[in-house]
């Protein structure tokens, strides 16, 4: 006589119905509880390789990323009187040019405030210094030569302005690029002055004279002597081009005062994830043994 069938995962195959052989218990097989049963197992076995993962202390290695050590502040002082309108070699004005430039310059920023000053025969300050880039672009995009300043060249107040945005920073590298195409005649502080102050106050004067091949009145004796007093360099721009570079080498300048940092790096355990899943595997089987697969006496 041949006993009870037993239950198999190909106990529930059509051909087994087909062929008429014990309808009742492969009907019993096939019921949902009884294909459960059959969870049990890899269930158990998935757990326990997970564990065996977990206890091995899997790892992974993870890259270095060099970054600045901190951000840096930046005050950018532009020459905004009438004789910026003029001509620049490949950049429309000098005005124009340098917008643009600037424009760029914040576009490539990710961590360092960035403050704008306008100058002529008065200092203005546009924007404050910020992470917000997008703020000073709009401000800036308006600006004409001769506009919203009073005419003039007032170099030193320019500078002096533009420093009182950096007097409460706590930045570890302040500094002032400073950009004109003429010769100091107006304000009641003295360029050398202000680079005095600037170099008490720590923050580093780099000056730029735009110049052009028409001849300008840019007094290049005394932005050097700014730019030594205050610690920075005199750059002189002919062009739209050597302009560009010239913004990006200060501010390398800059990021090299303040150093690097190495984020990241080294190896990584990451034994939870495999105990995590082990965990659920476990649960599941405990909550199907309790409820779906319990036996009833």
């Amino acid at each position: 006589m041949r006993g009870p069938s037993r239950c198999s995962p190909w106990s529930c195959s059509p051909r087994s119905w087909r062929s008429g052989a014990n309808v009742r218990g492969v009907a019993g097989c096939c019921s949902p509880r009884a294909s459960l049963r059959w969870v049990m197992l890899p269930l158990r076995t998935a757990a326990a390789v997970l564990i065996v993962f977990a206890v091995a202390r899997p790892q992974i290695t993870q890259a270095a990323v060099e970054e600045p050590a901190e951000g840096i502040d930046i005050v950018l002082a532009l020459d905004v009187s009438s004789s910026m309108a003029q001509d620049y070699s490949g950049g429309g004005s000098k005005i124009q040019a340098t917008k643009s430039v600037i424009d760029d310059f914040l576009r490539r920023q990710s961590q360092d405030r960035i403050g704008i000053v306008l100058f002529a025969g008065e200092g203005l300050i546009l924007s404050p210094l910020t992470l917000d880039y997008e703020a000073p672009q709009q401000l800036l995009a308006p600006i004409e030569a001769g506009k919203p300043v009073p005419d003039g060249t007032a170099i030193g107040t320019g500078l002096a302005v533009s420093l009182n945005l950096l007097r409460d920073s706590q930045a570890k590298a302040k500094a002032v690029i400073l950009l004109t195409d003429g010769e100091n005649n107006l304000g009641d502080i003295a360029p050398l002055d202000a680079a005095q102050l600037a170099r008490v106050l720590g923050v580093h004067v780099y000056t730029i004279g735009a110049i052009t091949k028409h001849g300008d009145s840019v007094d290049e004796k005394l932005l050097q002597r700014m730019a030594e007093v205050g610690s920075g360099k005199y750059y002189r721009a002919e062009d739209a081009n050597t302009l560009a570079g010239v913004y990006r080498e200060i501010q390398s300048l800059e990021r090299s005062r303040v150093g690097t940092r190495v984020v990241g790096g080294g190896v990584r355990d990451i034994q939870l994830p495999f105990l995590l899943a082990a965990l659920g595997a476990i649960l599941l089987e405990v909550v199907l043994a309790t409820t779906v697969l319990r036996r009833v006496p």
